[in-house]
């Protein structure tokens, strides 16, 4: 006698329930996926399966980011820091709390492997917490400008471009704080180094140090440049000359150079793409000299890969929102985008852009360019036309709104038949594309297509049908006009009654 009343007892706790759950979820802090090109995965909190990302996804504690090559995805975090995902990288984001969900304010995260971008807003109290995992070291935020990267060793280098972060050992003592344009390695096991200048990009030479002793040891450098862009050299090294002392040694690199009598030396160094560092040592007896070269090869062009491509065509929307990301496998190199000539953003290596640009009427050219530290760069363009305006359709005959035949019936006989007398009715018009003109894509009437002649006049003939038992019969005449962007005119104010 009770089973109803508890069904729907039951009934209502599952939907408090669920309602409840539902609510807790939608109310936990997470991050959102802001951007993302190429195959990312997302494994949820507790779960074995792998799901592709999603644009405007939000991301938990717990939660663990697979990018493949060529791919990245950008994370914007509850307080408005940004994380970039870059390619071939393993990330968790370990834990998100806010104050107003958990009265703290924590985020921490852990890159196995790989490489991540970041930016994270201002630290200004020591009850927020910012940190960042490695294999091998711990990085703390201040509000930081940075980039990690995790090789196949584990080793973990950090650089800041902008603010200071404190980097530590996972399992040995040893803390450096690491300021801007600084940067710090961790090796497994090993405390981090002390903080030096982030590795440049271009090519220099370091001045020379003192000799060890005595002041008439020498070494000079002649190098004809600091940056290389052409292929060749990757198999053919870069020449170097210079000149010590009579009688000295000179070696790159623990490698020895042939010196002329005179103390004249030249060769060929090898080199490989990045930044490539000879230590060059003179040697006479007790004195030696040291001097440090950097040159960089950068023999490829970034790349560039549209989140949608630029398809040439017309449009019928002003703005046209252009995504995508640039990838330059040279290390350590830096990319500045360009959309029409405009810059829009500099990335390290690899980094996404984004820009809504406003189209005029009529002819666009739509030209995003990807430029390296040594110009090096790749373009892509096409042609866009803009229309927004819509044909204008003008029916001339017939010119009434209304138009009313009269037909009279022919005289009765017994095969007559109302319903199968039927008329034909002239309709003309004309078609006006307004400038600029993409062009008239299809004009129906009634649902059959018109060709209109070369002057936008048409000419058409219908078929119209007495009513039944003798009664007025009613056509409507419906047109439908769409030129190339895809705007539409409708028209279906004419009407043609037999009487």
């Amino acid at each position: 006698m009770f089973s109803i009343p508890i069904r729907r007892i039951i009934v209502l706790m599952l939907i408090a329930f669920i309602s409840f759950s539902f609510s807790a979820q939608k109310s936990r802090p997470s991050a959102t996926v802001k951007f993302l090109i190429g195959k990312v995965q997302i494994q949820s909190s507790g779960k074995t399966a792998w799901r592709t990302a999603r644009m405007r996804q939000r991301v938990f504690s717990g939660d663990r980011i697979k990018t493949f090559l060529n791919s990245r995805i950008e994370l914007s975090m509850p307080d408005g820091s940004v994380i970039k995902v870059n390619e071939n990288t393993v990330f968790d984001v370990k834990e998100i709390k806010t104050k107003s969900s958990d009265n703290e304010d924590r985020m921490s995260f852990t890159l196995w492997a790989g490489d991540i971008w970041a930016k994270f807003k201002k630290v200004i109290s020591t009850r927020q917490v910012r940190e960042i995992e490695s294999p091998s070291a711990v990085v703390a935020i201040r509000g930081t400008e940075l980039e990690l990267n995790v090789d196949q060793n584990q080793t973990t280098t950090v650089r800041v471009y902008e603010g200071r972060v404190a980097v530590r050992s996972k399992t040995v003592p040893g803390e450096v704080l690491v300021g801007s344009n600084q940067q710090s390695v961790v090796e497994k096991g090993k405390p981090p180094t002390p903080p030096k200048p982030t590795s440049k990009t271009q090519g220099e030479e370091e001045p020379e140090q003192p000799a060890t002793t005595g002041t008439n040891l020498i070494l000079q450098l002649n190098v004809a440049k600091y940056q290389y862009t052409d292929p060749a050299i990757l198999a053919a090294g870069i020449p170097v000359q210079g000149r010590t002392i009579p009688g000295a040694t000179v070696t790159a690199n623990g490698v020895p150079l042939s010196v002329r009598p005179d103390g004249r030396f030249e060769g060929r160094l090898p080199v490989s793409e990045g930044l490539n560092e000879f230590r060059f040592v003179a040697q006479k007896d007790d004195q030696k000299k040291a001097k440090t070269l950097r040159v960089l090869v950068n023999t490829k062009p970034p790349q560039i890969r549209l989140s949608k491509p630029i398809v040439a065509g017309f449009y019928n929307r002003r703005d046209y929102s252009l995504s995508g990301a640039v990838f330059d496998p040279t290390p350590r190199d830096r990319v500045k985008v360009f959309i029409n000539d405009e810059l829009v953003t500099e990335v390290p290596g690899s980094g996404s852009f984004n820009r809504t640009i406003i189209l005029n009427e009529g002819k666009n050219i739509i030209k995003v360019r990807a430029v390296d530290l040594s110009k090096n760069q790749t373009e892509v363009a096409d042609r866009l036309f803009l229309d927004t305006v819509k044909p204008i359709l003008t029916i001339t005959e017939p010119a009434q709104k209304t138009y009313v035949r009269f037909e009279p019936p022919r005289p009765p006989s017994g095969n007559y038949s109302f319903s199968r007398e039927k008329f034909t009715q002239t309709v003309r018009g004309l078609i006006i594309d307004p400038k600029p003109s993409s062009g008239i894509k299809r004009i129906t009437l009634n649902g059959k297509e018109i060709r209109p002649n070369a002057d936008g006049t048409f000419e058409v003939e219908i078929v119209l049908k007495r009513g039944k038992l003798g009664k007025p019969s009613e056509t409507r005449l419906s047109f439908v006009v769409e030129d190339m962007a895809g705007n539409i005119t409708r028209d279906n104010s004419h009407l043609i009654i037999i009487r």
